[in-house]
């Protein structure tokens, strides 16, 4: 009880601790948002009212104060003669004026709030409500040498974050307060110091409102031990008397705060409890005071750091706890006489009974002892006799519910036998017809047992193995392989295939194993399960394939070369006869008949197009051999895309297509790519966009962004389209799609767009609804 006593103690001390720091962290929200409000003000510089205005003057002493409260009830403003006054200071203090709703509205809404006020680093007090500043402060006041300004400055508060003072002495008049101060920055400069003053009177009025039990009395002792606030017994208990006011007969010059008789930790009772109250947030200690036994319990405010003091006399906590140990001890005393004497008379009347009990159940438990015994000897099924016990009736019924499900159980457990046998014999039956060599392995690479062989081999041979080591059967090099494969199986759980060799009756065979681990409940992996397969057959097939690919590809490559060379040897004599034929077809001195005219142009237009099929077959060919050689840089898109635009823009007219461009916004953004392979592929899907389209078509160019850093270059047209059969072979060499007319073209120039994009680390892919176009997507890393 004395535990329970002295942890209410501890609940109370930290129970009205958190209404203080509940308290005075509704100031702290305050201050720093009063702070965010003057920042934003000195920010904004909004001009002050003419009437604030005209009740700033300066006195013969160099101070810029307010002489006079405003109509509505406003701040007092004091800048310190150390400054000389100029239009800059003024227009802070006229910055600052328009905040004076706020400091009203604060004060009003904060029954705790003394003042609401902001000082600078030069010398400016600007403080709510308003009083006569010049008969209460030095003319030349120094405000950061005070406390309420140092302690949120940098060095002392490196956090920026609001902090509470000391108990001191207010200059402003309104006697002995601690204040809520927040420092104000302008980026890394700091202008000064908003704060909200709690007058020491207001705290020590709610400490003599506060209901502490056994005639407690709490005080309010601030970081260093100073007391904050105290009622009228503690200051008998100590000796001294509260500082709640002051009589100002002078100007308070510098920091005034409590004297040393105010410091709890100063009071001889109490020096040895300095340590334990200032290094643990919360605790509790007995203390002599003036001879007196004294409980004493603290606890720490989050917010301020100070800490709240319950103080009550030990005679008062324990005073009705020793009244009660007492009154225990006597009713203790009583009770136990009084049970000394009823298990006297209990164990007697128990004696009789039991002597009479005894004979009631030995013949029910003999009945029981004969059920156990039939059921043992195998008859599950018995009836039970009639037993006037009730606990023990009910464990012969138990007794013969058990035997039924004994008998039950019996019979499954044979018909469970009988099905595992079933079951063997059908497993037997399953491994025996499969032609995989299947065998049981221990960890140490002893064949233990072999269910199965191939046919081609004899059984009995195979089961011979049976003790043997692994490599009886296996070369030492596939044997060390098999081992390390076993121990990785063993150990990971993991199926793991090899392939191997080995020697038999018909030669060297190619052998395909499977090795799992063989799982059983409750065991670790110590065995393994191989199956081989017999794959010579096959690698002789793979082997075949194999030489089969060599000569496709060096077929292949012969005619790249044949291709290659070819289309060299075409090129020269083509030109010539290109050359002729344009000549026949420029000569003026010969001039050629309209008939002759036509023959020459189907002339140029038929080698024309042989030359471009000659040029593509050259590009393919020089792909496929691996001599295409690029230079890949980085080329800004709106260049490339102008110069094939204005090659093809003659093509467009001519045909009457419609060309629209909607990809100059990203003309700007950089591809890697050749230059003159990327035109050759958007020249490509341009002509087709032209060739495939419908009279009077259109073709759309747009370019945007994919996720994979890069560039979509997409060609919209709105001609025939492509049947979906066709999509999976518009990219095969010298494949052309059929669409009703006779159009121009080799075939090629898809497959080496294609070709040539994938050698620039990009992609073409193609869209299409057959009867209303194409959509052609060029994909193009990023510069």
């Amino acid at each position: 009880m004395k535990n329970e006593v002295l942890n209410e103690m501890r609940i109370v001390a930290s129970q009205e601790a958190a209404i203080i720091d509940s308290e005075t962290h509704r100031i702290t929200a305050l201050t720093e948002l009063y702070g965010d409000s003057i920042a934003q003000a000195l920010h904004n510089a909004i001009p002050a009212s003419e009437e604030d205005k005209k009740r700033l003057v300066m006195s013969p002493e160099g101070a810029y104060y307010s002489n006079a409260d405003s109509t509505a009830g406003g701040a007092a403003i004091f800048y310190s003669g150390l400054v000389k006054i100029g239009d800059p200071q003024k227009n802070k203090v006229e910055a600052l004026l328009p905040l004076q709703p706020l400091m009203k509205s604060i004060a009003a809404r904060e029954p705790l709030a003394a003042a609401v006020y902001f000082n600078t680093f030069d010398s400016l007090n600007v403080i709510y409500p308003y009083f006569d500043v010049i008969s209460q402060y030095e003319s030349k006041m120094n405000i950061p040498e005070f406390n309420f300004y140092y302690e949120a400055d940098t060095e002392h508060n490196p956090e920026r974050k609001a902090v509470w003072t000391e108990a001191y002495l207010d200059p402003a008049g309104n006697g002995w307060m601690a204040s809520s101060i927040s420092p104000v920055y302008s980026g890394d400069v700091l202008e000064g110091v908003a704060g909200i003053d709690v007058t020491i009177n207001t705290f020590r009025e709610d400490i003599l409102n506060m209901d502490i039990p056994w005639k407690g009395l709490g005080l309010l002792v601030g970081n260093n031990g100073t007391i904050l606030a105290m009622p009228d017994r503690a200051e008998e208990l100590f000796g001294v008397q509260e500082l709640t006011s002051h009589n100002y007969q002078e100007t308070v010059k510098q920091d005034t705060f409590k004297p040393d008789e105010f410091n709890l930790f100063t009071q001889k009772d109490l020096k040895a409890l300095a340590v334990d109250i200032t290094a643990n947030k919360q605790g509790l200690s007995e203390v002599s005071i003036d001879g007196q036994k004294q409980i004493l319990a603290w606890s720490t405010m989050e917010n301020t750091g100070w800490k709240f003091i319950v103080l009550a006399a030990e005679a008062n906590i324990f005073g009705v706890t020793n009244h009660l140990k007492h009154e225990l001890f006597e009713i203790g005393m009583y009770m136990i006489l009084g049970l000394f004497f009823f298990y006297i008379i209990y164990f007697a009347i128990l004696n009789r009974r039991s002597r009479i009990m005894s004979g009631r159940i030995s013949e029910p438990l003999m009945e029981i002892n004969r059920i156990a015994t039939e059921i043992g000897q195998g008859r599950y099924h018995q009836e039970v006799p009639g037993i006037h016990v009730i606990e023990i009736r009910e464990t012969a019924e138990i007794l013969s519910q058990v035997g039924s499900k004994l008998g039950e159980a019996n019979k499954s457990s044979s018909e469970a036998k009988d099905a595992l046998e079933d079951r063997e014999a059908n497993m037997n039956a399953m491994i025996q017809s499969i032609d995989d060599m299947i065998a049981e392995i221990n960890d140490t690479g002893i064949i233990e047992k072999v269910w199965s062989i191939d046919r081609k081999y004899d059984y009995a041979t195979a089961k011979g193995f049976e003790g043997k080591h692994i490599d009886t059967l296996l070369d030492p090099q596939t044997t060390h392989r098999f081992m390390s494969i076993l121990s990785e199986v063993l150990k990971t759980g993991e199926t793991v295939g090899m392939d191997y060799e080995m020697s038999s009756s018909r030669g060297t065979l190619w052998m395909q194993a499977l090795i799992t681990p063989i799982m059983r409940k409750n065991e670790p992996v110590r065995k393994v399960c191989m199956i081989s397969r017999d794959i010579t057959e096959r690698k002789h097939m793979e082997e075949s394939l194999l030489n089969s690919k060599e000569l496709a590809e060096t077929a292949n490559k012969a005619k790249s070369e044949f291709l290659s060379s070819m289309s060299h040897e075409l090129r020269t004599p083509m030109n010539a006869i290109l050359g002729f034929a344009q000549l026949l077809e420029y000569d003026s001195s010969e001039p050629l008949s309209a008939s002759q005219q036509e023959n020459v142009k189907e002339i140029i237009k038929a080698g024309k197009h042989l030359l471009q099929l000659i040029s593509e077959i050259l590009d393919l060919t020089r792909i496929e051999s691996g001599r295409m050689a690029l230079s890949i840089e980085d080329l800004r898109l709106g260049d490339i895309l102008e110069e094939c635009f204005t090659w093809i823009q003659p093509i467009f007219s001519q045909n009457s297509i419609c060309f629209r461009n909607e990809a100059l916004s990203m003309y700007e953004e950089l591809i890697r790519c050749d230059r003159i392979r990327m035109k050759q592929v958007l020249l490509n899907i341009l002509s087709n966009s032209i060739k495939y389209n419908n009279p009077n078509g259109m073709v759309t160019v747009s370019v945007h962004h994919t996720e994979a850093r890069k560039l979509a270059i997409v060609v919209e047209d709105t001609g025939v389209g492509i049947r979906e059969e066709d999509l999976n072979h518009i990219f095969e060499p010298f494949h052309r799609i059929l669409q009703g007319k006779q159009i121009e073209g080799t075939g090629i120039g898809l497959t080496v767009s294609r070709r040539l994009l994938e050698m620039m680390d990009g992609e073409i892919q193609v869209t299409s609804v057959f009867g209303e176009g194409s959509v052609f997507k060029i994909l193009i890393p990023l510069g």
